[in-house]
């Protein structure tokens, strides 16, 4: 069974998380873990979240680990919303990642 980190139970009684900050927080706790798993669950569940916030949660850890980190990355409960904002940060880093390496 795969390790889970609930983002609504970091952040109890926090339906819209926006900062890098909360997002932060999230990721330090995802690489810990990713020390000692092979794969996560991030559950979104019951969470909306900005931009910046996927950014820094996801976007941050694809150009610090490279594009396989998202293959150790299992999301569920994402709203259309949250899968949308995940989907065009990953685009955006992705290519911003590349152009850096193609030197």
């Amino acid at each position: 069974m795969r390790p889970e980190v609930v983002v609504s139970h970091l952040h109890a009684n926090v339906p819209f998380l926006g900062t890098r900050i909360r997002a932060r927080e999230v990721r330090d706790q995802l690489e810990m873990m990713l020390a000692n798993a092979h794969e996560i669950e991030v559950n979104f569940s019951g969470v909306n979240i900005s931009q910046s916030f996927a950014d820094e949660l996801v976007g941050v850890m694809l150009l610090q680990h490279g594009p396989d980190i998202l293959k150790r990355l299992v999301f569920k409960g994402c709203s259309d919303s949250v899968k949308g904002l995940i989907e065009f940060v990953v685009a955006d880093r992705y290519d911003e990642y590349i152009a850096t390496r193609a030197h």
